[in-house]
């Protein structure tokens, strides 16, 4: 926990939210509820802006938030890439270090996960190159066109060390019906990169520090805000560096159980406008 239940309302200069699991749901991948567009709109008419911080792509998210008006910078890539959803431009950028990219391709190369690098082309849109289909890798390529080139092995695309290195490294693994490479990566890459589970079935890598809780204190800095007068709202495991570097921390009710831990207050689920709720309850 950050801390013990609020009595009374947090003092709340911002609020951060996540997307999937929390304002869209992650299986369905509806719109945005108008319950949700609403009272984000609230908080933001008593003067309280609202942001993302997300693992999708900087297009990803212009795409999904245009009913938001959010215009403060975004979070996204897992903290990798800070971007204005207004005009795409790219504010701050982390690849991995080439030598660990490399070295991680070829550790999947070796045991031939579903796996996909994101290389960013400095203009706030991304390419993909994956080893072979996975719908959960699909669905972002063809949602937001990301051109994409398939190699069978996915050292091929990091040859040497003039390459262009990824912004990170997504793989398919689902550890109730196979070997955890969630814990093996860990084992293999930490601390040199930073390795988390994003979804039960999907593990990413991004640079050494380089997670949401740092994606939002980078944000905070950069606007003048204190994070312990942030909000911030998530559900899932990469969501707790950002609700460990936050004032109040808000759960979904779906969030996973490391979630829960470190945070203040349960929302209902997101099937049921948890996020809505929350803001509602705290802010509104």
């Amino acid at each position: 926990m950050n801390g013990p239940l609020k009595q009374g309302k947090p003092a709340v200069d911002l609020v951060i939210v996540d997307l999937d699991g929390t304002i869209i749901h992650p299986y369905k991948q509806a719109d945005i509820s108008p319950r949700v567009i609403q009272a984000i709109a609230a908080v933001q008419a008593a003067g309280i802006p609202v942001t993302i911080a997300t693992g999708r792509t900087l297009e990803y998210v212009r795409a999904h938030i245009r009913g938001l008006d959010v215009t403060l910078p975004v979070v996204t890539a897992q903290g990798a890439v800070m971007g204005d959803p207004v005009t795409g431009e790219v504010l701050q950028e982390t690849d991995l270090p080439m030598a660990e990219a490399r070295r991680m391709a070829a550790w999947i190369d070796a045991r031939n996960p579903v796996a996909a690098l994101y290389f960013s082309n400095r203009d706030g849109s991304m390419r993909i190159v994956k080893n072979r289909d996975g719908h959960l890798l699909d669905f972002e390529q063809y949602a937001m066109g990301l051109p994409s080139a398939m190699l069978p092995r996915l050292a091929q695309a990091l040859p040497d060390a003039s390459s262009h290195p990824p912004i990170k490294i997504m793989l398919l693994n689902d550890p109730a019906t196979e070997e955890d490479y969630g814990i093996q990566l860990k084992q293999a890459f930490e601390p040199a990169l930073t390795i988390i589970r994003t979804h039960p079935i999907l593990v990413e890598a991004t640079a050494a520090g380089v997670d949401k809780g740092q994606g939002v204190r980078d944000l905070c800095a950069r606007i003048g805000v204190d994070p312990a007068r942030v909000m911030a709202i998530g559900d899932s495991d990469n969501d707790i560096p950002m609700l460990e570097a936050v004032g109040f921390a808000v759960a979904m009710g779906n969030a996973s159980p490391g979630v829960l831990a470190v945070s203040d207050w349960v929302a209902p689920h997101v099937d049921d406008d948890g996020a809505a709720v929350a803001l509602e309850t705290w802010i509104g």
